[in-house]
């Protein structure tokens, strides 16, 4: 069975959640969550999605990425990645959705890193 661990921290206007272990179709609930309760009309200007400790990602995770990244454009608001491992941002490089999301550096937000 697949393990997905999700933390979050909040920084003003900002939450960043980290994701660890795996993203997959059994994990995915979790994350799913997650965001649903972030992505509301009241939730926060920027969402930073940071992989770098995932391990594996299938396209169930691609879609929750997505859909997330849609439903805050709609509302002028963000959602910032950080990229996991070569096995892990392979899955958004053959999506060709590189260049669509924002991937952003791995440095703390408010330290100058980001876009």
């Amino acid at each position: 069975m697949s393990i997905l661990e999700v933390q979050q921290d909040v920084s003003g206007d900002d939450t960043t959640v980290r994701l660890s272990g795996e993203l997959d179709i059994s994990t995915a609930p979790e994350l799913e969550r997650v965001l649903g309760h972030l992505t509301v009309p009241e939730g926060p200007a920027r969402i930073v999605l940071d992989l770098r400790d995932l391990r594996f990602m299938d396209s169930t995770g691609l879609r929750l990425v997505v859909t997330a990244d849609l439903r805050l454009r709609r509302e002028n608001r963000e959602l910032a990645l950080i990229a996991g491992p070569e096995s892990v941002h392979r899955v958004f490089r053959l999506a060709m959705l590189e260049e669509r999301l924002t991937f952003v550096d791995g440095s703390p937000i408010g330290d100058g890193g980001g876009a």
